[in-house]
């Protein structure tokens, strides 16, 4: 050990960085040594603060110092902590838009009404910037759009072009344009793939883009034909064209997808009700795989219930192993970031509308009322459940079978994966049209009422799901929890002592008239006292003295007494009585840490020098529990909460109208809320910004939207 202490700062500094946060904050303690390397060094410090928000560094992209980079850092977990914007920005939509869009990588994307371009805002990331619009023009009419800014400066448009074919076809294409340029990319081999031919005129299309992988889910919106149609999955190399890998569901099978990491892919099943596993082939000579690794059950829904919708996202996706850097002509402000989103510890969002079974000789006809529910899981959770499997399979033989392969895997059941790794919540009073609400292990929601314009609005909700800011504010909480105890405690015998000081003769007295009775009641067990002199019989074997029940000597006032005058002289103080046994009467404040709205977080400082710059909110309330829960004093407490802790499992649909059985979650988040209300039809959320978007009254397309850049 001191061999090592002997080593220059410089040394234990480069060692001490090889380590995790927690390591590090427990080397803290070794020693004077130690301690004082750590405190004193901003790449140390920067490492911590990094570890501990789910960041990862840029590397040499940032031009920034590494003060810089820390300091950055600090000011922006401050903003989302304390819903502090540091500004907001209100940016008109100039051309009328469709109902295709897409946030990624600093830029939000929105269709054309006219189909054929693609409108998108380099949103502002310094106060002041003027609002830039660009476009991207493909010529034929766009279905949607897959972007990869980040890891490839990639926009793949989808679109589609009528042939002239009996019956009438649609040939489905991608475009991979460069972002930087609105020009067709430059390392694409082919500026235009034609994917297949299709006769539907509007098909539902799915699109991400990781390494060398672009995946595409095509499917159909309900019509009379829609037995009759498929789901495809086609998985492309975007650089030279190539199909590597291709799938086919029934009607309604798929309609979104998750990359899991560059070769790992994770498909919803709706028709199933589990989420599918699939391992991509590495190159296009490689065999396709017959059926997924691994399946996940959902939990069960309840008899005459189906599964209508299973969206998902999650942003940032995975970044490819040979992708270190982008091939950008014109670099962004935004490629010199310092620091960006840990993938792995990024969350999945699913939103999930669940329907009545479908009856009657009409396929589109369903009676009764849908519902839908939201839940987050982390993208890490999936793969370690992923890793448990690999290790615990079977070898198998060959897989390249039908796709009606017995080798489909045993779905791993919901009871063992699902509870503690995800969190769930009603959303049927939440706009969930819009999917682009996650980025890193931030989600945004807001309530369906807040679109009302004669209405209040409601306040912006960010849910942070990272686990090492949940630990550190439930600590935190639990100390308040505990403070809060020891000063009640401090309040009920303060308010004995004043008791005793104010009316010290009263108290005396109804203190000894209180316990005389109630000697005496216990004397005389079931036989209820008589008022009168008379003597009263007592039980077999019982002896009684009414008038003296006690030595003389303990009671003198009392000697004699008529114990029906003493009950009388009780219930004349009853008032008192209760100030006695449970004191609460308001008193002069002991201190001043607590706040109506309930506890206050003091300090959420990520730094563990707490000389750091301190991030406490004199008005931020504190709350164990979400807003919903708790009994009615709790409930008007978090009601006004603007922190709110919720680290307990929580039930959704314990009536049972969706679910075989209420569902139960575990997975333990932060909530902060906006103090402001607002009027937005729904909110969106990229790495450093929320948008709050608003849409027409009469045909519902976006016309306008506010950015709030926290950093």
């Amino acid at each position: 050990m001191a061999n090592l202490l002997a080593l220059p700062d410089e040394i234990l500094t480069q060692i001490l960085s090889a380590l995790s946060a927690v390591e590090i904050l427990q080397s803290q303690l070794i020693c004077f040594k130690l301690n004082s390397v750590i405190k004193s060094s901003t790449e140390i410090q920067y490492l911590i603060a990094l570890q501990i928000a789910g960041l990862e560094d840029n590397g040499e992209r940032s031009i920034l110092s590494q003060a810089e980079r820390l300091e950055r850092l600090q000011r922006g977990q401050l903003a989302w902590r304390q819903w502090k914007p540091q500004f907001t920005q209100k940016i008109e939509v100039k051309q009328p838009a469709n109902p295709i869009y897409d946030l990624s990588g600093g830029a939000y994307f929105l269709g054309r009404e006219s189909m054929l371009d693609l409108d998108f805002a380099v949103l502002p990331d310094s106060e002041g910037d003027v609002q830039d619009w660009r476009s991207i023009s493909v010529k034929e009419t766009v279905l949607d759009v897959g972007l990869c800014i980040d890891e490839h400066d990639l926009v793949v448009v989808v679109t589609r072009k009528p042939v002239a074919s009996q019956p009438p076809l649609l040939d489905i294409a991608l475009h991979p344009m460069q972002y930087s340029t609105g020009q067709p990319h430059p390392l694409a081999l082919h500026p235009r793939i034609s994917v297949f031919k299709d006769q539907h005129p509007h098909p539902a299309v799915g699109l991400e883009i990781v390494g060398e992988n672009l995946v595409l889910i095509v499917s159909h919106r309900p019509d009379q034909m829609a037995d009759a149609t498929e789901d495809r999955v086609l998985v492309y190399e975007w650089r030279t064209g190539i199909l590597k890998m291709s799938l086919a569901a029934p009607y309604r099978s798929y309609s979104g997808l998750i990359f899991l990491d560059e070769h790992t892919l994770m498909l919803p099943n709706t028709k199933r009700g589990i989420l599918e596993v699939w391992v991509l082939p590495r190159s296009p000579t490689e065999p396709s795989p017959s059926a997924p690794m691994c399946a996940l059950e959902l939990p069960l829904l309840a008899p005459g219930r189906s599964f209508a919708e299973l969206s998902c996202r999650s942003e940032p996706n995975p970044i490819g192993e040979r992708s270190p850097t982008p091939h950008t002509t014109k670099p962004t402000k935004r490629q010199h970031r310092p620091y960006k989103a840990n993938t792995e510890d990024a969350i999945i969002v699913f939103n999930v509308r669940i329907q009545p079974v479908q009856t009657g000789p009409n396929p589109l006809l369903v009676v009764g009322f849908s519902h839908t529910y939201t839940f987050f899981v982390h993208r890490k959770s999936i793969l370690r459940i992923l890793h448990e499997q690999k290790r615990d399979e079977k070898p198998h033989i060959d897989i390249d079978f039908p796709s009606n392969s017995v080798l489909f895997p045993k779905p791993v059941p919901w009871e063992q994966w699902g509870p503690k790794a995800t969190r769930w919540i009603e959303t049927d009073d939440i706009p969930t049209r819009w999917i682009t609400t996650t980025s890193g292990q931030r989600a945004v929601l807001i309530s369906s009422a807040a679109a009302n314009q004669q209405g209040s609005g409601s306040p912006i909700i960010t849910v942070d799901f990272n686990e090492a800011r949940v630990k550190k504010v439930g600590h935190q909480l639990a100390q308040k929890q505990r403070k809060e105890r020891e000063k009640e405690e401090r309040r009920r015998k303060l308010v004995a002592s004043r008791l005793e000081r104010e009316h010290s003769e009263l108290v005396q007295k109804f203190r000894e008239c209180k316990e005389w009775v109630e000697r005496i009641e216990n004397q005389l067990g079931d036989i209820k006292a008589s008022s009168s002199s008379e003597p009263t019989l007592a039980p077999r074997g019982a002896t009684l003295d009414l008038s003296l029940p006690l030595e003389l000597d303990d009671w003198p006032p009392l000697n004699g007494a008529d114990i029906e005058l003493v009950k009388s002289f009780l219930e004349q103080h009853s008032e008192l009585g209760e100030q006695i046994e449970n004191p609460a009467s308001p008193l002069p404040e002991v201190d001043q840490d607590t706040n109506t709205n309930g506890l206050l977080l003091d300090e959420l400082s990520d730094s563990p020098d707490s000389d750091q710059e301190s991030d406490s909110d004199d008005d931020a309330g504190i709350s164990l529990e979400s807003p919903s829960g708790g009994a009615d004093r709790q409930n008007a407490k978090a009601r006004y909460a603007r922190v709110w802790c919720l680290a307990t499992a929580q039930v959704v649909d314990r009536a049972g109208v969706c679910f075989h059985s209420p569902v139960v979650s575990e997975l333990a988040c932060l909530g902060y809320t906006s103090k402001k209300q607002y009027h937005f039809d729904g909110v969106l959320i990229d790495d450093e910004r929320i948008l709050g978007v608003t849409t027409s009254s009469a045909d519902d397309r976006i016309k306008k939207f506010e950015v709030f850049y926290f950093g």
